[in-house]
């Protein structure tokens, strides 16, 4: 990875994800962690994210059907903001869990649901539940 490559990335990801989230990561890193960061910043962002193949949009939808087979949901909710700055639309984000369903499976499917919904609640892109779920009962 060259010094160029971190700079691109860093200029990538405070386009994708705001100026104050790769700089906090940066500013949170140790001189041990350090190098782990500017490798994921400068490769990820620097070289893949930079590439022309996908737009932005698609790469966007692409990392988080990843993240949802992947069954990562922290990764996903930055992801998901991501991909709204990028300007994909909530409700292609939200098909990626009806996707889910037909390939992964209910559980990953309802996990990437529930992410995806908090993070729009989040955002105010979607109202609140009006009640909570509650576990069902059991019958004695």
């Amino acid at each position: 990875m060259t010094a160029e490559s971190l700079k691109d990335g860093l200029k990538v990801q405070k386009e994708i994800f705001g100026v104050e989230f790769p700089q906090r990561a940066l500013d949170n890193s140790s001189p041990l962690t350090r190098p782990y960061q500017e490798l994921l910043v400068g490769f990820t962002f620097g070289e893949i994210w930079k590439r022309d193949v996908f737009t932005r949009a698609e790469r966007s939808l692409v990392t988080c059907a990843m993240l949802i087979a992947l069954n990562r949901p922290d990764q996903l909710r930055t992801h998901i903001r991501g991909a709204l700055n990028n300007g994909v639309p909530k409700e292609k984000i939200f098909e990626l869990a009806i996707h889910a369903l037909a390939y992964l499976g209910a559980p990953l499917a309802g996990t990437a649901r529930n992410t995806i919904v908090e993070e729009f609640q989040k955002l105010g892109l979607e109202p609140p539940a009006a009640q909570p779920a509650v576990a069902p009962e059991v019958k004695k």
